[in-house]
């Protein structure tokens, strides 16, 4: 069973442990983004001259995540880590859109036992950001040799 952490002493010190979480957010972004940019560069040097092929990770930079994930699960066969991405943009946009509202009362005072009980939830979501960005990489690491050593060119 997880411990409750101390309750949050302040605001600021609340809104810094909420800042460090949807940090590791936007890291599983830019995961997302780093392997769509090589697998569309994989895409691009196997296809070669046969077709026109003008996608690129740029088409993307500014994506939101859900578009990101629905992009990654077009580019992959991985439906375990799909579904975790699609769990954590549940919880990140909670985060992102009610976390701080969600322990504030009607005076926009921190409500203590909320924002301690909410804690749990901040340290879980940046477990699983670090666990989703590895969980990425790794899953690119399947392809990338062949983006950087093979010879992707056509030898009819």
């Amino acid at each position: 069973m997880m411990e409750r952490p101390d309750p949050v002493v302040s605001k600021d010190e609340f809104y810094l442990k909420v800042a460090q979480a949807l940090s590791g957010c936007q890291l599983v972004e830019q995961e997302l983004k780093l392997y769509i940019t090589e697998a569309l560069q994989l895409a691009k040097a196997c296809i070669g001259d046969r077709m026109p092929f003008k996608m690129s990770g740029d088409d993307y930079a500014d994506s939101s995540l859900e578009r990101l994930i629905q992009l990654f699960g077009k580019l992959s066969n991985n439906d375990t880590l799909l579904r975790d991405l699609g769990k954590f943009k549940t919880e990140r946009n909670f985060l992102s859109h009610r976390g701080i509202t969600h322990c504030l009362d009607y005076e926009g005072e921190l409500f203590q036992s909320t924002a301690s009980e909410f804690q749990v939830r901040l340290e879980a979501i940046q477990a699983e950001a670090q666990r989703l960005r590895v969980a990425l990489h790794e899953a690119a690491n399947k392809f990338r040799a062949h983006l950087w050593f093979a010879d992707t060119t056509d030898r009819r």
